[in-house]
Formats: structure tokens, sequence, C-alpha cells
């Protein structure tokens, strides 16, 4: 059995290893951990980061490395090399995208320091919001010859995108406009759809996700 580690709310770096399981019917142990309690057992967990994946009584950590254990457990990555390189690139974009904005995130946080926190949230649209998401729809188009998944194969890559574009539309992102995606039509036409792709929008995973 397969236990997958995190803490007490949806955040995509558990998520994408959650669905991708889920919707190949693998079954896993899920273990919250009470963001107060992680100073305590911080020292528990390898490289001191969450989320852990705990198989045959071993540790494994860092999202990428997850994420595609469970995509290839779940025929939810590739033997293609191009294609690989495809899905691992959306995949370091989901990490890369996330520590640009994550400094902003911490200032409120962990400091309470909310002018700094505003103050970053600010440079990140200004810099970093707009640029990185025609990135991700560059590569859309570039590797999408049906205009529907990534690899024109339902994948981990098309998860990871999803739940990215979720999260930076949902209004949790102060500052961040919601309607963002219409000036990327293409990425507003692969979000659209998957989010009317029944075997994926019928697991429970999906519908937690989207009911917070």
């Amino acid at each position: 059995m397969i236990k997958l580690t995190y803490f007490d709310f949806n955040f995509w770096r558990i998520d994408i290893l959650r669905l991708s399981l889920s919707f190949a019917k693998i079954p896993y142990e899920y273990e919250v951990v009470v963001r107060k309690e992680w100073p305590k057992k911080k020292k528990n967990f390898p490289f001191g980061q969450l989320p852990i994946m705990t198989l045959d009584g071993n540790q494994f950590s860092h999202t990428h490395t997850l994420a595609k254990f469970c995509a290839t457990k779940s025929s939810l990555y590739d033997n293609d090399n191009l294609k690989i390189l495809v899905i691992d690139q959306v995949i370091d974009w989901a990490n890369e995208i996330t520590n640009l904005i994550a400094p902003s995130i911490r200032a409120a946080l962990r400091e309470k320091n909310f002018k700094k926190s505003k103050k970053l949230r600010e440079e990140f649209i200004q810099k970093e919001f707009l640029i990185w998401f025609s990135y991700l729809e560059r590569l859309f188009i570039n590797s999408s010859k049906e205009g529907r998944f990534f690899t024109d194969k339902f994948s981990i890559a098309d998860i990871t995108a999803w739940r990215i574009i979720y999260w930076f539309r949902s209004g949790i992102l102060e500052k961040i406009d919601i309607t963002f995606l219409k000036q990327f039509p293409n990425l507003e036409m692969f979000y659209d759809k998957m989010c009317k792709f029944k075997d994926f929008t019928k697991l429970k995973e999906y519908k937690i996700i989207t009911s917070n």
C-alpha cells in the first residue's frame, strides 16, 4: 500500500499524486500532518519536506520524483522520450511558478508582514505572472496536435497544469486577476475541456479540491 503524507490543506504538490493514483484506481493511504505540529515532526521526514511517500517502510520525497512514480504506476507517464520531456517540463513549470509566488505567501503567513507580502505579490504580478503562463501556453501549442492534452494522451502533465490553473483562478491568491486565462485562449480551451473530462471530474479527489 502506498502511503502519502501532507499538510492539512489541499495543494497541488499532493493533489497531483492523489489524482493520478485515483484515476488508475490504485489504493493509497493518506496521512495528514496538522500545520501547527509540523515544527515538531519535521525532523522525522527526509529533507524536512512534504509531501512524502512511504512504500515498503521507506520514505521518499520531492514532488517531481513522487509525481513521476505515481504517474508511471497509473500509466499517466509515457515511454516516448520526447513526450517524457514535455511532461517533465510541465511539472518543472509548476514548481517554478510556485517558487516565484511563494515569497509573497510566506511573508503573509509566516512573517505576518502584510506590507512586504503586498509588495512581493505586486512584483510577481508585474514581472512574472503572465509571462510564465505564456510559457505554458506556448508549450501546449507546440506539443499538442489535437488541442486537448499536452501530449495528446491524458497524462500527469494535464493534471498538473489543470491544478495550477485552478489554484490561480480560485480567488485564494490575493491580487491575482481570476479572469487572467482569457489572455491565453489555448490554455483556456484546455482548462475548459479538463473540467468537462468525466473520467477526471468524477474522481473523489477532484470533488474535494473543487469544493473548497
